[in-house]
């Protein structure tokens, strides 16, 4: 799955590393029940062939992602948020216009790994915390359905909220992984017709070049 997702956004004009990046994501959502294979199949018209991940890393406060694909995106704002919170403990970011948060989510455990955690809150509302032992996110969130938020990192564990239904605990990942996982095949196979777009065309050319499996002793 991670593989084919790769393939489909290299085909999109992903670079290098930004591709795997969002492999990831898509990859890390499916593993836990947020259908990250038909959120990429439905969204990648936006970002055919126009991948822009940059932004201004001198940002103070806040950052207006101008409704770009958190897919291309968010990497670069959670690696540097994550930089700034080893230096200072804690970072906070108003973010604005953000059109897909829930791809933010996969990075976040990523850095939980390294033991920042994070929380996104609007306002009084917590839309998400991603602490040691599970994730909590706000059905909202999994729709999509905030553009404007903040983003807290901090080397201090956040209070988990009691008693919520829409707690994920990690061992969803384990069983998830061990029953297999299995996608949409409608929205499989658009992302495998994407990921066609980097293969190396059959040709006399392509087998002296190396394309094409071959023996295995060549």
């Amino acid at each position: 799955m991670y593989t084919n997702a790769q393939r489909a956004f290299s085909g999109l004009g992903f670079p290098y590393g930004a591709d795997e990046d969002a492999a990831y994501i898509i990859a890390w959502l499916e593993a836990f029940d947020l259908y990250g294979i038909n959120l990429f199949s439905s969204s990648y018209p936006k970002f055919d062939n126009s991948y822009n991940g940059s932004f201004d890393s001198k940002l103070n406060n806040k950052l207006n992602l101008q409704n770009r694909s958190c897919l291309m995106v968010g990497p670069g704002l959670i690696d540097y948020m994550t930089f700034q919170t080893n230096k200072n403990n804690e970072i906070k970011i108003e973010i604005i216009n953000c059109a897909d948060p829930l791809f933010l989510i996969p990075l976040l455990y990523r850095s939980m790994k390294k033991n920042i955690f994070s929380n996104i809150v609007d306002g009084k509302d917590t839309l998400a915390v991603i602490n040691k032992e599970n994730i909590f996110i706000h059905p909202k969130l999994k729709k999509n359905k905030h553009s404007n938020f903040n983003i807290i990192l901090s080397k201090k564990i956040f209070e988990t909220l009691d008693n919520n239904k829409d707690f994920i605990d990690y061992s969803t990942l384990k069983k998830n992984l061990s029953s297999g996982l299995n996608p949409n095949s409608v929205d499989w196979d658009i992302i495998s017709e994407i990921a066609f777009r980097t293969y190396v065309p059959e040709s006399e050319e392509s087998r002296e070049k190396g394309a094409g499996g071959g023996d295995a002793n060549d």
